[in-house]
């Protein structure tokens, strides 16, 4: 009979909560879910960007190519259903294969795609369709979505009178996961309506949308194991999608395939002139993965020897692209593990000198002082850290030791409890954060 009702009331909630739902500004279909506000929207977006940015080694320090693609994804996106998102853009330092865009505005492509792209609207498309996804508003709808019927499954499991019970974890956890932006992914559906609204952008900004099957086609190769690109692990590719973006040019631009996209723009020497030269400079970043890829080995077995052909590596890049301050901040992780600190502290201060916003120089550079016991030097990196990583617990977690050793029991809490916020339940950190929190907690009483 209680399982019943039980069953009932849920149904009940169910019933009560399907007008609560998110409409598509592209489609104006409405989605069920919790409606999110373009304001909220937008600071979930903003919250997330340091974060994933940090992940992704920062921006590309080249601000001519930076202006280049940002002014062509800027002028898109004023071309799109929502053209007064507060929109950016930025091309991220890292080798992956990637792109994505956030909610709010915040787009982004990853060095390892933007080279292997052969035209302007090529990068055109594929930003079209990272357009498309702020633009039919598909992270919100999840995270509405999962919020909502997580709420639902925590009130039901808190009527069924079991605080501990699965049903009542499984809502909560489903309600968190609206903040858990990195753990989303796209949909088929949601996928294909990106790709349409990609054609659609691409063509009102003037390019030639024929250009994106060709995208599709060049990472058909690029599949596969472990070289699979992850833009294609979170981009579902098959000849179907394929074979519906053509049919959508076909359907809504007939006149492109009948004039051969006259008036439309597929290169241009600017674009073949910028991408050359960040292809030339992509070697040099071959060479600093192969060595990255060579430190993971050897710190694992300390073969010094090892370690010294990682450093002559990364001096290598250096010297040939001597701008980059990932290769010298490479290489001070690299003189960390050799014991060879005030080295290292150099070339990590000379890192976070060329490019205040890459994350491992000042996260090192907090390291280092907290072992030579500077806790002013440690809060002052640690606290820029974590405004580049907001995520990340180490920062927080030097911070709070730091402070601790200081005396400075309730600001070393405060840290502590952000560390628990952030570290996995199974690390050292947060094994030792939990416990010095307690021991804290019984001292000021």
């Amino acid at each position: 009979m209680r399982k019943t009702t039980f069953l009932v009331l849920v149904a009940a909630a169910f019933s009560l909560l399907l007008p609560a739902c998110i409409t598509d500004p592209v489609t104006g279909e409405s989605v069920f879910g919790m409606p999110i506000s373009e304001q909220e929207e937008i600071a979930m977006g903003m919250q997330a960007a340091p974060s994933f940015k940090a992940q992704y080694e920062g921006a590309y320090p080249d601000e001519d190519l930076q202006r280049y693609c940002g002014d062509i994804v800027l002028r898109m996106a004023k071309r799109t259903h929502r053209p007064d998102l507060p929109w950016n853009f930025t091309i991220l330092n890292s080798s992956e294969v990637n792109a994505f865009a956030l909610p709010g505005g915040t787009v982004c492509i990853t060095r390892g795609l933007l080279h292997r792209l052969d035209t302007e609207a090529e990068f055109a498309c594929v930003m079209g369709h990272e357009l498309g996804h702020v633009n039919h508003k598909h992270i919100a709808q999840d995270i509405g979505r999962r919020t909502l019927l997580g709420g639902i499954l925590a009130g039901a499991g808190a009527w069924v009178g079991r605080s501990d019970s699965e049903l009542a974890r499984l809502g909560l956890s489903l309600g968190a996961a609206g903040g858990q932006i990195l753990l989303l992914g796209y949909s088929r559906e949601q996928e294909a309506e990106a790709d349409r609204s990609g054609v659609e952008y691409a063509v009102k900004a003037g390019y030639d949308p024929r250009e994106m099957p060709k995208i599709f086609e060049i990472f058909k190769t690029l599949g596969g194991g472990r070289d699979t690109p992850v833009w294609l692990r979170s981009h579902p590719l098959d000849d179907d999608r394929i074979r519906a973006v053509k049919r959508e040019i076909r359907k809504k631009y007939p006149e492109i395939l009948a004039t051969d996209g006259a008036g439309l723009v597929r290169d241009r020497p600017e674009w073949d002139m910028r991408i050359a030269r960040l292809r030339e400079a992509q070697k040099v970043y071959d060479v600093y993965d192969r060595a990255n890829a060579e430190f993971a080995k050897a710190a694992k077995s300390g073969d010094r020897s090892r370690l010294d052909g990682v450093l002559a590596k990364l001096k290598e890049c250096r010297a040939r692209l001597p701008t980059h301050a990932l290769f010298r901040s490479g290489a001070g992780v690299v003189l960390y593990r050799m014991g060879r600190k005030d080295e290292a502290r150099r070339e990590f201060r000379q890192a976070a000198a060329m490019q205040d916003d890459l994350f491992e120089p000042h996260l090192y550079l907090a390291q280092l002082a907290f072992e030579r016991r500077d806790t002013e030097a440690v809060l002052r990196e640690a606290r820029r850290a974590e405004q580049l990583y907001p995520d990340h617990p180490t920062p927080f977690y030097l911070e709070a030791r730091s402070l601790d050793r200081q005396g400075e029991l309730r600001e070393a809490a405060a840290r502590y409890r952000e560390v628990l916020k952030r570290a996995p339940e199974k690390s050292e950190t947060y094994r030792y954060s939990a416990r010095r929190l307690r021991e804290i907690r019984e001292a000021i009483r």
